[in-house]
């Protein structure tokens, strides 16, 4: 799963759903609303399954994305 940054102009690995927190060596955070949402299994548009090939990941999930 992947989630946006706030502008959207970038996305990051969701790597636990609990936290909301993507992989090192980025460690980036999704926001509280969609992590709170996760919680609760409710869909959020900040989440997606599959990375859109309009939006870049981040340099950092990139080398994380690498080590996977």
């Amino acid at each position: 799963m992947y989630f946006f940054n706030n502008d959207k102009t970038l996305c990051h690995i969701l790597e636990d759903e609990e936290s909301g927190k993507a992989p090192a060596p980025c460690g980036t955070k999704a926001s509280r609303s969609v992590v709170l949402s996760l919680r609760n299994g409710r869909p959020s548009r900040e989440v997606v399954a599959e990375k859109p090939a309009s939006v870049p990941l981040c340099k950092h999930c990139q080398k994380a994305e690498a080590w996977m």
